[in-house]
């Protein structure tokens, strides 16, 4: 069997099909219930994390969207918004409905990029810094208030774990949507055969 083909099934292995059954992939049975899944848990744990934040900052009349918006801006002068949009890990044109209602607002301001008069940069205004370092410092404070809720070693844990699970993810990701293209891996791959000719 050839290497290529060897990685193909490897990745297969490693990265199972959505109707895989659970207890093939792994050795301890699982709940199946709603509630017990990694991504509910996940998603109910940054929905309450977005709401307290953004109760942490309604004084100063920023969405949590928004807030993120500001910091990346006075944190990096100058970038654009596809740039921003690939920090943020955001849809493009939410990016630019948050950086116009900013403009509006006064807290960031929009320019044409003098290497390239097409590409259109923000930069924080002076009221948008001065926001800016208030919503850092808030920030430094909520970490820390939600370090003192696990405590140092637990919240490294986590995020150690988080990242494993992200990097693990985009892994899967990439291989069902880019498997490899070497014709020993197309023909070792299941599906519909070209016509003989």
């Amino acid at each position: 069997m050839s290497t290529t083909v060897d990685a193909v099934e490897a990745g297969a292995a490693a990265n199972p099909g959505p109707d895989t059954p659970a207890d093939s992939r792994s050795p301890t049975p699982r709940a199946t219930g709603l509630e017990s899944g990694i991504g509910f848990r996940l998603g109910r744990a940054h929905r309450r994390l977005r709401s307290a934040w953004e109760a942490r900052i309604a004084d100063l009349g920023l969405t949590g969207a928004q807030a993120a918006v500001v910091r990346a801006v006075a944190e990096q002068p100058g970038t654009g918004l596809r740039e921003l949009a690939r920090k943020l890990r955001a849809d493009p044109m939410n990016v630019k409905r948050l950086a116009d209602s900013l403009e509006r607002a006064g807290l960031v301001r929009s320019t044409s990029d003098p290497a390239d008069r097409r590409r259109r940069v923000l930069l924080p205004t002076a009221e948008g810094t001065a926001v800016s370092d208030r919503l850092s410092g808030r920030a430094v404070n909520w970490d820390a208030h939600l370090e003192g809720l696990l405590g140092p070693a637990d919240l490294a844990t986590l995020q150690a774990l988080l990242d494993r699970l992200a990097a693990g993810i985009a892994a899967a990701c990439a291989f069902l949507y880019h498997p490899p293209t070497s014709n020993a891996a197309r023909a070792a791959a299941p599906g519909p055969r070209g016509r003989d000719v």
